[in-house]
Order: structure tokens, then sequence, then C-alpha cells
């Protein structure tokens, strides 16, 4: 299932709309089982969650209208970070793709409503993607390498 990084891929833009889904999980999979570089992975599930984060930006009203546990969820979260998010785009961006403070399909859904600049929100949460995948799967290879 997991054996080409492309199924990595569709994992990410899967797990962005439902978070059961885990694509750091299968990064770290994809390091220790199949020996793929940590870049490769921080790249491809950036990629799938990039394209799922347009979706989200071009959609996120439709969406929330459609799924209610969704909407309560972006809901929740413009209630406690709509002030912030609508001040500073790039640094809620960088938190929301490192951290998942907000969660970044969250973020992405909301972009609209909140007015923000999706040419400074979506690259910012790209990088960020990039240094959260690759940096967990770092950890998972230096584990497996060190037998820790």
């Amino acid at each position: 299932m997991l054996s080409s990084p492309l199924s990595l891929l569709g994992i990410a833009f899967v797990g962005t709309f439902f978070w059961p889904v885990n694509p750091e999980a299968a990064g770290v999979l994809g390091v220790t089982r199949y020996g793929w570089h940590p870049l490769l992975v921080g790249l491809i599930g950036a990629s799938g969650q990039l394209v799922a984060q347009a979706i989200l930006i071009l959609s996120g009203d439709q969406i929330r209208r459609r799924w209610g546990w969704f909407d309560r969820r972006c809901e929740r979260a413009r209630q406690r970070f709509g002030k912030i998010l609508a001040r500073s785009a790039p640094v809620i961006g960088f938190t929301s793709g490192l951290l998942s403070l907000p969660p970044t399909s969250v973020t992405a859904a909301l972009a609209p409503a909140l007015h923000l600049s999706v040419r400074l929100l979506l690259p910012v949460m790209f990088v960020a993607r990039i240094l959260r995948f690759a940096g967990i799967a770092m950890i998972a290879q230096r584990v497996i390498e060190r037998g820790i």
C-alpha cells in the first residue's frame, strides 16, 4: 500500500480533510521500512497537503456548510484565533504548518472569510509542512539507525 512515495501524496491529501488518516505516520513508515529520504517525505507530504489546502481555500465555505463537524471545528478556531489570523497571516501560517496550531485545514478554510493573503499564506504553510514532515521523518530515521 505505501511502497510508492506517490501513496504518501494521497495520504497527505486525504489526511488534510480526515484527521485520523495520518501522513506523518505514513512518512515515518516510508523512511523506516522503505528507506525513503526524509526530505523526500517532507516534499511529498507537504505537496499533498498543499493541494488539499488550495481546495479548502477555494471551496472552504461550501465544505463548511456540508460537513457540520468541520464547520464546528473551524468556528472554534475562528473564535479562538480569528483576530490573530487576520493580523499576522505569515506567522500563523508558519505555526499552523509546523505545529498545526491552528490546524492547516482550518487555517485554509477560514482564509477567505478572514481576508488572509493567500499569496503569503500558502507558501509559508508549504515550507513549514516540509520542515514538519522531514523533521519527523529524520527523527524516526535516527531512532531506527541508533536502535533507540
